[in-house]
């Protein structure tokens, strides 16, 4: 099955497909079509399975060239993505459909959208302000109070009695020991937990930085459909909790129309930051090597839970579904490295 499409590029983001169904695969799929119904008709007169074709055909053959078409297009599709090696990032656009009454070749018009190819932009000009993290005493004094708050202890009063049951009810370690030492665990805690914080930010911005350096414009087809896949993912689980939709959001405060706002913004958020490490991994080369992959599922292998099918760990669909991931985390990690001059 060669030569049934033609291609032409629109922009560098649409590529417009003309698709002529390949007229002996058609007739086999009709054809047998044909041949099921009629063994499934029944009509007083006729043995089943014994109604002639002639009887039938003028009442259901319309019908049954829409259902070999429908069969036969997604793996034209496929076919022709294949031979071109374009990626969809949105569902085809179908333009024109042909007219199953006409005895002619069926064929249709389709617009596939494709992420275009991006360039780096200079990384160098990206300039992130490190913030200094510290934790104020008042802070600690607020964080004392919160545990006075909500642990039951027969010590009323923020002492050194109180601080001992705190640290037996908590299990501290065993360097914390009195008051003091208990401020200060809760200083530590709390200065891990702000430069988390803060790195986190520093990473966003660095992100977002890059990606309005580099240009990084995603098509609108793909940003509405990866949002209307987020709210699919909702509504389902909803559906699988057992939750109303409307309960959920007078509960939570927030109209559909407000979480639609926000599906759309994660999923442009999220398709610019895949594209722009998609690049990154093109032009500095990244790559996980084979004994890098292998580590990486030893680790996944080590957390998973132990009714886990044990057999996807040798699936290299899967395999090679982990060395996307773990390529885009590399390239993150290196990225990051690059632009903070660690």
């Amino acid at each position: 099955m060669t030569d049934f499409y033609t291609r032409k590029d629109i922009d560098n983001t649409t590529v417009e497909f003309t698709v002529t169904v390949p007229q002996d695969e058609f007739k086999k799929e009709y054809s047998a079509l044909l041949k099921k119904n009629l063994e499934d008709t029944d009509i007083k007169g006729f043995r089943k399975g014994k109604v002639p074709t002639d009887f039938v055909e003028p009442q259901i053959g319309n019908s049954l060239k829409i259902q070999a078409f429908e069969k036969l297009v997604p793996m034209l599709i496929t076919t022709a993505l294949q031979k071109e090696n374009l990626e969809p990032i949105a569902p085809p656009e179908y333009k024109e459909f042909p007219d199953f009454k006409q005895e002619k070749e069926l064929t249709f018009t389709m617009n596939i959208t494709i992420m275009p190819e991006f360039k780096l932009g200079n990384l160098k000009k990206i300039k992130i302000t490190k913030e200094e993290v510290k934790v104020e005493e008042k802070e600690i004094d607020e964080a004392l109070e919160n545990i006075k708050k909500n642990q039951e202890t027969k010590e009323k009063e923020l002492n050194e009695k109180w601080a001992k049951e705190i640290i037996d009810l908590l299990k501290l370690e065993n360097d914390v020991k009195d008051l003091k030492g208990l401020r200060d665990h809760i200083r530590e805690a709390m200065q891990r937990q702000k430069e988390h914080m803060v790195r986190h930010k520093l990473e966003d911005q660095a992100l977002q930085e890059a990606i309005k350096i580099s240009n990084i414009t995603i098509p609108e087809q793909a940003i509405q459909f990866e949002a209307e896949e987020r709210e699919r993912a909702f509504t389902t689980d909803m559906q699988q909790k057992g939750i109303n939709i409307d309960d959920f959001l007078k509960a939570n405060n927030i109209t559909l129309e407000k979480m639609r706002e926000l599906w759309i913004k994660d999923a442009k958020q999220a398709l610019e930051a895949d594209a722009f490490l998609r690049t990154y991994i093109k032009e500095r080369d990244i790559k996980v090597t084979d004994e890098d992959l292998k580590t990486k599922i030893e680790q996944i292998k080590t957390t998973a839970p132990k009714e886990t099918d044990q057999s996807i760990f040798e699936n290299e669909e899967w395999k090679e579904y982990i060395r996307r991931i773990e390529q885009k985390e590399v390239a993150f990690q290196s990225f990051i490295k690059e632009v903070l001059g660690e």
